[in-house]
């Protein structure tokens, strides 16, 4: 999955020897230096390291947001970064953020509609609601981000991702504000979809190593070796 790795036609996701470089009032901080790695349709991969290590810079590098200056990226065998590509991408791809990603002025359940809609994707109240009562969010459904505490909108967060079932899920730290119990219900949901979607998770947390098929650890930008997982 990972360094010299041949690239099959099912790869979801290929890196080749890229760089990111960041320009800062400081001067340029390079954030990714000579990545490598391919995920197969299907497969699940954890990205282990500190904070600054280059985590979500790749997960950035495969929405399009952020350009390598050196190498290749591929996605759906698509560049991301190509204009006509992005959208095409970021259509098919989950991505759950650190910055927040909810409408104050909506509530929880229109928080997900609005998501799915602007993704064209019809989902049934039904089955937000199953996921809800997965991830124990049902009760705040129906009040707004601001009324709800950190763990329950980082949930909410979640389910909002998950909802309309991308072929390529994105999740940086999903286990963050979260206690055990609620990381562990996380956990179970993320393992029922392993089965259906192809993900690719960066995280402090070790008990994430139990749902992913391979770990890549990185520091400084880059890799700096590699285990199985689950």
């Amino acid at each position: 999955m990972c360094g010299g790795d041949s690239v099959s036609v099912d790869s979801i996701v290929v890196f080749e020897d890229v760089f990111v470089k960041y320009e800062t009032s400081t001067g340029g901080v390079m954030a990714l230096r000579g990545v490598s790695f391919t995920v197969p349709k299907g497969g699940s991969l954890l990205f282990m390291g500190p904070s600054g290590s280059g985590k979500t810079t790749i997960l950035e590098t495969i929405l399009g947001i952020v350009r390598p200056m050196h190498g290749e990226v591929r996605v759906f065998g698509l560049k991301p970064e190509d204009e006509k590509s992005i959208m095409r991408v970021r259509r098919r791809t989950g991505y759950l953020t650190q910055d927040g990603m909810m409408i104050n002025e909506l509530t929880i359940m229109e928080n997900v509609l609005f998501y799915c809609q602007g993704r064209e994707r019809t989902v049934s109240k039904d089955k937000i609601l199953e996921l809800a009562r997965k991830l124990n969010i049902e009760s705040i459904l129906n009040k707004r981000p601001d009324q709800v505490s950190g763990g329950e909108v980082r949930r909410a967060e979640l389910l909002m991702v998950l909802a309309d079932e991308p072929e390529l899920l994105l999740l940086d730290e999903p286990t963050s504000m979260l206690d055990p119990e609620n990381s562990d219900r996380v956990l179970k949901v993320l393992s029922e979809f392993k089965d259906s979607t192809t993900m690719i998770i960066t995280s402090h947390d070790p008990r994430l190593t139990s749902i992913s098929e391979n770990i890549l650890n990185i520091y400084g930008g880059q890799l700096t070796g590699s285990s199985k997982g689950a």
